[in-house]
């Protein structure tokens, strides 16, 4: 098998959804998200969060605490359900822009124990890459060995991959500027934090978690996946995918366009 090191994406679920509406699509920036992921010039792989489709129904259930009653069942299997709906809405737009999209199940191929990735089998996503299809992954509901249930996140999947894969570069796309000093739609006055590393560790403790119905944990959550990931010596970037034209241009390899997180 060929070797390659992918660009591992993240489309937020907050820029994909409209997170106060229950399933409701962004159509027109998930359609132009899909045509400038197409300027990627490297094999690229996609993670999509679960935003307005996957949250509300795995807050109701409580999906992330665990199994505790027959309810949750239902529960588990309406949350994963959200997301395949998602999910087909994202694969549609990739294959409209041109790009041999192919989803991947979290929860079918994912072994998880305490919320927490144990292994994942990842001959057939490097196959797909070697061939030059986009496998597209997103945040799940998956059988827990120890907690019976829990949600898999974007964010964990994205580390994960990012370094089993050895990826090339991680780019984070979301509805802020990047990682700011203060709640940016809350706060007048806000500055971008350009970079962060391990060092900055009152930072990190200061990063709140997120609006609405998420049960991922935040942007808090993503610094602390992708300082991981810096550790390691894969360098990501969180960037404003609202914006038309950021996520091309990081795609295409420009720096400094958000936070770039390192070391």
């Amino acid at each position: 098998m060929i070797d390659v090191r992918p660009l591992v994406v993240k489309l937020g679920g907050s820029v994909i959804t409209d997170k106060r509406r229950p399933f409701v699509v962004r159509r027109a920036i998930l359609r132009r998200l899909a045509h400038e992921l197409a300027a990627a010039k490297e094999p690229l792989i996609l993670i999509h969060g679960g935003g307005s489709f996957g949250h509300p129904v795995a807050s109701k259930y409580r999906i992330a605490g665990g199994y505790k009653n027959k309810n949750q069942l239902m529960g588990m299997s309406l949350t994963h359900r959200a997301m395949e709906r998602l999910n087909a809405n994202v694969i549609e737009a990739l294959q409209k822009a041109g790009l041999p999209a192919i989803a991947v199940q979290p929860s079918a191929c994912t072994v998880v124990s305490g919320g927490q990735i144990q292994s994942m089998e990842l001959a057939p996503i490097k196959k797909l890459l070697e061939l030059g299809i986009v496998p597209v992954l997103y945040g799940d509901a998956v059988p827990d060995l120890s907690k019976g249930m829990s949600i898999l996140s974007g964010d964990q999947i994205v580390a994960y991959l990012a370094l089993k894969l050895e990826a090339s570069r991680v780019i984070l796309g979301v509805d802020v500027d990047g990682v700011c000093t203060a709640n940016p739609k809350k706060a007048k006055r806000v500055e971008i934090v350009r970079r962060i590393t391990p060092a900055d560790e009152k930072l990190i403790a200061s990063l709140g978690a997120a609006e609405g119905k998420d049960v991922t944990g935040g942007m808090g959550n993503k610094v602390r996946e992708l300082l991981a990931l810096a550790e390691r010596g894969v360098e990501a970037e969180i960037v404003n995918a609202t914006k038309p034209g950021i996520l091309k241009r990081a795609v295409q390899g420009e720096r400094g366009l958000g936070t770039v997180v390192g070391r």
